[in-house]
């Protein structure tokens, strides 16, 4: 395993048996406007509703922006047999130097308990560790949302520890869980 990130010129397609992943569009926009105003979609991914559809153009600029600065990688989740995406996977480098990154995955409501999510987070480990040289993923996830801590169960992830709300913050005050998969416990698998 190499002992640095080996970051892709372009966002890399990916293909699984229920999904590929592709680069992100300005056509993923009215997909991600609408998971992103689901409340309880929205709820359960800690995000903010937004206000317009115009939030979701300066959503897009600002992943290509963190790829272009290399310190992250969001891909469009797209059905097999299906043009459009569902949802969005994708991977915030949070430390170079001990080849560290977080996950986060969303999904329109539409499409949950498909196994689309658990195909997407299969694809993006594997390609974090056999081609980026990613040592270690985590995910955060709230302790109530039961479905993404089963996801991550099943691609490998283990629970790391709890993590406390902040009660004086509107944006954290939920507990949540930090999972953790490693390119040891990959291996090992």
């Amino acid at each position: 395993m190499s002992q640095t990130l080996r970051f892709p010129d372009a966002v890399p397609e990916l293909f699984g048996d229920l999904v590929y992943l592709r680069e992100l569009t300005e056509d993923d926009v009215p997909a991600w406007f609408e998971r992103a105003s689901d409340p309880e979609s929205a709820a359960l991914a800690g995000d903010p509703i937004p206000e317009s559809i115009d939030m979701g153009f300066r959503w897009l600029q600002r992943h290509r922006e963190r790829f272009r600065q290399q310190t992250g990688i969001r891909w469009a989740i797209v059905p097999k047999g299906s043009t459009g995406s569902v949802g969005t996977i994708g991977l915030s480098i949070t430390s170079r130097e001990r080849r560290v990154a977080e996950l986060g995955i969303v999904i329109g409501r539409a499409y949950w308990g498909r196994g689309i999510g658990t195909s997407a987070a299969r694809l993006v480990t594997d390609y974090a560790f056999s081609t980026l040289g990613l040592a270690e993923i985590q995910a955060e996830v709230l302790q109530r949302n039961r479905a993404s801590q089963r996801l991550l169960e099943k691609v490998g992830f283990r629970l790391l520890r709890a993590i406390p709300g902040d009660p004086h913050s509107d944006t954290d005050a939920e507990d949540c869980f930090l999972f953790v998969l490693s390119s040891r416990d990959r291996a090992s698998a």
